[in-house]
């Protein structure tokens, strides 16, 4: 990243595309984008897009998931900007093809520490996994 490109990201939090670059600032965006990427399926899918116009059908075969599966997961990935739908002409309708949108995601870590002191006051964590078991059973943590 160029000097200029690092000064601009400080001042933005959010998600942004520069050309065929994704880039990702703040927690809850950071959250949302490994969020989509957290699936296997997804990421696979994601991989897919890359090799050629593949529908959902075709996806779904080639996955060996359900259609709807597979299409529960192409809208989450749309919905984090990851890939596009286009439409074109299929056999029986029209057919829904999952395109890149981009080619990299860069994560900006450091606007984390901008960010945390006020970020912790806002929206505390929720208790570890566990925890809430032990206070239940009337045990100190």
């Amino acid at each position: 990243m160029t000097e200029e490109m690092q000064k601009e990201s400080k001042a933005r939090r959010g998600i942004w595309i520069e050309g065929d670059v994704m880039y990702v600032a703040g927690e809850e965006f950071i959250e949302k984008i490994a969020s989509a990427l957290a699936s296997l399926t997804r990421l696979r899918i994601v991989g897919l897009t890359f090799k050629g116009d593949m529908g959902i059908e075709d996806l779904a075969e080639k996955l060996s998931q359900s259609k709807a599966n597979i299409s529960t997961h192409v809208k989450r990935l749309e919905e984090a900007n990851i890939v596009r739908a286009i439409y074109l002409p299929g056999h029986r309708g029209v057919k829904k093809i999952a395109k890149p949108t981009v080619r990299e995601i860069r994560i900006i870590l450091s606007e984390l520490a901008e960010e945390v002191e006020e970020r912790i006051k806002e929206v505390p964590l929720p208790p570890e996994e566990g925890e809430e078991v032990i206070k239940s059973m009337g045990e100190t943590i």
